[in-house]
């Protein structure tokens, strides 16, 4: 790497961490603001705070916008490389456009390489720590009851309740039957089901069990029985969430599970999974853009270059937002939701870069 390359690629990685430190410590300091009175309300221990919380809230907010700060760090120190005639004469030494973007995809190389090793295998814990608090000294536990729930808990096992009430864990007109070559060999009712977190079993109460053998009908009746089912609460309901709980190879592993239970909604967790290979590219993308935007001295300078930024990344964000919500109320395909966005950014940051060229 020549000393041009080391200059610039410090510079921007440098640039990069002090836009990152000082927009997290605006973002802390106003929602600090806004939980004052929960902290104080909840009694909530000052350790607490800052470990459970607030380092993973920095982490959190940290990687969902790590595209977004690289946007603004390429922005910011390409265009004091501008204003000050450095670009000149870097190109007047013999480097083209093109070469001059090495070290500028090198840091975004290493962002987008850190980025996705935190968000898929670091990230889910650090959420599970920070959602915990928020149950805990933020916001009450709420009761939601769901109805009808249907699941196929393995190729010859289904479920129905008729319902299921979050907060109490606990369904009502409850029945699982199992099969062998489409054939019912056994059939369980409950007036209700209660999982017992001790013992990690659902309690069933007022149960009803028929087995179907060649010899005949076997049936049982009783008024409790501690029974594993094969299926734990938070796999009745869907959580919209649960996937950000999970490092990339449990969310693989989960949507295979849950296609073979016949789940709903699977699309959501497509999308998170997609997003996931996504962002990587979306730093190359944004870093392209920006390079393109503040490459040539311009009047206006670096406040012009970071409105035009700005005005762009509402754009992304708008177009992805649109993309995705079109995307959960129709056909549309996960995969190419997701990436729609940066297929069209990226043939503009290439028109860009083109034009910037010239």
């Amino acid at each position: 790497m020549k000393k041009i390359d080391k200059y610039i690629f410090y510079q921007f990685l440098g640039t990069f961490a002090f836009t990152l430190i000082i927009i997290l410590l605006i973002s802390v300091v106003f929602d600090v603001s806004e939980k004052i009175d929960d902290f104080y309300r909840r009694e909530a221990p000052l350790d607490a705070i800052i470990r459970d919380y607030y380092l993973n809230f920095v982490i959190h907010y940290g990687l969902l916008f790590s595209a977004l700060f690289t946007f603004i760090a390429v922005i910011i120190s390409t265009s004091k490389l501008a204003n000050n005639t450095e670009v000149i004469a870097i190109l007047n030494c013999g480097l083209s456009l093109k070469r001059l973007l090495y070290p500028y995809f090198l840091g975004a190389l290493v962002i987008a390489i850190t980025s996705f090793f935190l968000n898929n295998w670091v990230l889910p814990t650090t959420n599970q720590n920070r959602l915990d608090f928020e149950q805990e000294y933020i916001r009450l536990k709420k009761n939601e009851r769901y109805k009808n729930i249907h699941r196929q808990i393995s190729k010859d096992h289904y479920i129905y309740l008729e319902s299921y009430n979050t907060g109490k864990q606990k369904g009502f007109r409850f029945s699982s039957e199992e099969f062998t070559n489409d054939q019912l060999i056994s059939k369980y009712k409950a007036d209700f089901i209660t999982w017992d977190t001790l013992e990690q079993k659902w309690l069933a109460e007022s149960y009803n069990f028929r087995l179907l053998e060649e010899q005949g009908e076997k049936v049982e009746r009783g008024s409790s029985q501690l029974k594993d089912f094969g299926f734990k609460p938070e796999e009745l309901v869907y959580q919209k969430n649960i996937s950000n709980l999970m490092t990339l190879p449990e969310l693989h592993q989960f949507i295979v599970k849950e296609k073979k239970r016949g789940a709903e909604n699977l699309h959501f967790y497509y999308l998170d999974l997609y997003q996931r290979y996504a962002t990587p590219f979306t730093t190359f993308i944004l870093t392209l853009i920006g390079f393109s935007l503040a490459i040539h001295k311009k009047r206006g300078g670096i406040g012009l270059n970071l409105v035009y930024g700005f005005i762009l990344t509402t754009l992304f964000i708008l177009f992805q937002k649109v993309s995705i919500t079109f995307t959960t109320n129709s056909d549309f395909s996960p995969l190419f939701s997701i990436w729609l966005p940066n297929i069209v950014f990226g043939i503009f940051a290439y028109y860009l870069f083109r034009k910037a060229n010239r």
